[in-house]
């Protein structure tokens, strides 16, 4: 991730009111920056008596227009702090600061404008407040931004790179000062930028700075001094987005490891061999036999030296895929595998299309459908699930072609679809239970926020309570930091973090753990996999394992993911509940990534 911090400048964009103040307080705060400033002159120390040139007059003018006073930058501060955002301020003269008495102390940073940048007396009286500061180095030669890089505290001061244009032409950025500024400074620098075009701070942000400051305003056309040279909260949330995932976007760097989503649409757009005909074991398979078509769940064209010319060790259908199978000995997971399996609870998750082959070929006596929006339409012999067995449900992701499962959708079409999905899982596993009589757990990937956290778990938690009255266990899952959604890929904002452990402690919500999420999520938010199952185990209720890498290597074969996942996988392992096998594509080939992956959990844990 990053660790970049983003500051909306208030500045004068308030035009002198206090309610607009906090509305730009409030569009920061939710576009997630980190950070708001404003500036701050006493009125009697700003201007000579004398100052009489063109320029002073407009200054002067707006700065009266646009004043307020402390006890109105003290409310504001007090607002910001209630809304998670940092307050800091900008002064002239140290003789300003004075007008804060000890509520100076209520500010998270302070900044030292360009034209101040020599101003020593300044900088050493914020120095003196020991908090974090930002001081800019626009207006000033490089013989002077040297000499006064060498006065300043390392410990409070971050230098930041400036041009004092309002707005600044693209052609006059000049961002590769940024680097040699890092170098003078050798430390952390950061960018003050006045540009025309915000995305000039995307380039600044692969110029490796900390914090980028920019002006925020509702209106960049308004009539006054910085609003031409300030970004809207639309741009901000661009901004705070490209910060926040900066680590991400860069990374890389090394051998190339095709993602999930693009597994997934390798799966459903590329093509395999399938069978033109019939061929019989013992066949040796030649061009003739077979055709390339999507989707591809078997052996593509690249892999054609292990098909053509190859000799099939068991018959297959017109029309059937060709896969490892057909020419490898299938996997055998011993006795002892199965045996230890089912102490463990282990559980394959399975279609309606290849349970029957599954469960005789790796007989758990556990397994999890994962259900389509078309399969909950089906008519179901509910008679022809062996009633000793255990299952679990899981949602369907989507409820159209479109739209994802949301219960809580704004949009009526939407909302009536997901009840409609919701509604007839429900029953089916209500069936299973009956069949059964055992619980039925049913595990729903949701991931779409309306407002807050607090709402998203609230609602989720009325959910589950409305189903636990009737007998059922609805489970929201631990979801991923990116989820491979309609072939493409979204950040989710909920389930999948720290702050998601605290609403879920709250409220007792139970839950299925997802593991492989989880270890995907450590590589970018700022917890420790084994520590957050440790945590939520009195909560879960149910758990899907697989290993990981990275955070975007979903579903990886036990042992080929992080070495550091290991702990949280073993942590999982010890719950008393049904573990459900997620490895990619395990189902295939036979189903020869599930019996891989229930011999190598028992080689680990057994």
């Amino acid at each position: 991730m990053s660790n970049v911090r983003i500051i909306a400048e208030i500045g004068i964009n308030h035009e002198g009111s206090e309610e607009v103040a906090r509305k730009l307080i409030a569009s920061a705060a939710a576009a997630g920056a980190w950070g708001v400033k404003f500036q701050y002159r006493n009125l009697a120390n700003a201007y000579a008596n004398d100052a009489r040139q063109i320029g002073d007059e407009i200054l002067q003018k707006e700065i009266r227009r646009n004043y307020l006073s402390p006890d109105q930058i003290l409310n504001l501060t007090h607002y910001a702090d209630s809304l998670g955002i940092t307050p800091g301020i900008s002064f002239f003269i140290p003789e300003d600061v004075a007008d804060f008495g000890t509520d100076i102390a209520r500010f998270g940073f302070f900044k030292v404008p360009s034209v101040e940048f020599t101003n020593l007396p300044l900088i050493k009286h914020i120095e003196a407040l020991g908090k974090p500061s930002l001081i800019s180095t626009g207006t000033y030669t490089e013989a002077t931004v040297t000499r006064m890089l060498k006065t300043l505290d390392r410990a409070i001061w971050t230098p930041l790179h400036c041009i004092s244009n309002y707005p600044v032409n693209v052609a006059n950025a000049k961002l590769g000062y940024i680097t040699h500024l890092r170098e003078l400074w050798g430390g952390a620098v950061g960018y003050s930028s006045h540009d025309e075009y915000w995305e000039t701070c995307l380039l600044a942000l692969q110029q490796g700075v900390s914090i980028i400051e920019r002006h925020i305003t509702f209106d960049k056309a308004a009539n006054g001094l910085d609003h031409s040279s300030s970004s809207t909260p639309d741009e901000f949330m661009k901004l705070a987005r490209f910060a926040e995932n900066l680590g991400l976007i860069l990374a890389g760097n090394g051998p190339r490891v095709p993602n999930q989503g693009e597994l997934l649409n390798l799966q459903n757009l590329g093509r395999s061999f399938y069978a033109a005909g019939e061929i019989a074991a013992g066949d040796v398979v030649t061009a003739d036999k077979v055709v390339l078509r999507a989707p591809r769940t078997g052996l593509g064209q690249e892999e054609s030296d292990l098909v053509l010319g190859q000799r099939a060790l068991r018959p297959v259908q017109s029309g059937s895929v060709i896969d490892r199978s057909v020419f490898e000995k299938p996997v055998t997971v011993s006795p002892d595998a199965i045996d230890f399996a089912r102490r463990k609870k282990l559980s394959l998750p399975v279609r309606f299309h290849d349970f029957e082959a599954l469960s005789t070929r790796i007989p758990l006596g556990s397994y999890e459908f994962h259900l389509t929006f078309g399969d909950v339409e089906r008519s179901i012999d509910i008679n022809a699930f062996d009633k000793a067995n255990r299952y679990s449900v899981h949602l369907p992701d989507y409820v159209s072609p479109t739209l994802l499962m949301d219960p809580f959708a704004p949009d009526e079409g939407q909302r009536k679809a997901s009840q409609h999905v919701l509604e007839r899982t429900i029953a089916f596993a209500k069936a299973l239970q009956n069949r059964t009589g055992r619980n039925v757990p049913i595990v729903g990937s949701f991931s779409v926020v309306h407002g807050s956290l607090d709402t998203f778990f609230d609602q989720h938690a009325e959910l589950a309570e409305i189903y636990r009255d009737e007998g059922l266990s609805l489970l929201p899952q631990w979801l991923p930091p990116i989820a491979w959604y309609f072939g493409g890929a979204a950040r989710l904002d909920a389930m999948n973090n720290v702050a998601d452990v605290v609403h879920i402690k709250k409220r007792r919500l139970p839950i299925c753990m997802d593991v492989c999420h989880l270890c995907m999520g450590d590589k970018v938010f700022d917890f420790k996999a084994v520590d957050v199952v440790n945590e939520l185990a009195p909560y879960t209720r149910h758990v899907h394992i697989a290993d990981a890498s990275g955070y975007d290597g979903e579903g990886m074969p036990f042992g080929e993911g992080d070495p550091e996942n290991h702990a949280a996988i073993a942590a999982a392992m010890a719950l008393d509940c049904i573990k459900v096998i997620e490895v990619w594509q395990g189902h295939l080939h036979g189903g020869a990534g599930f019996a891989k992956a229930v011999m190598a959990l028992k080689e680990q844990f057994s």
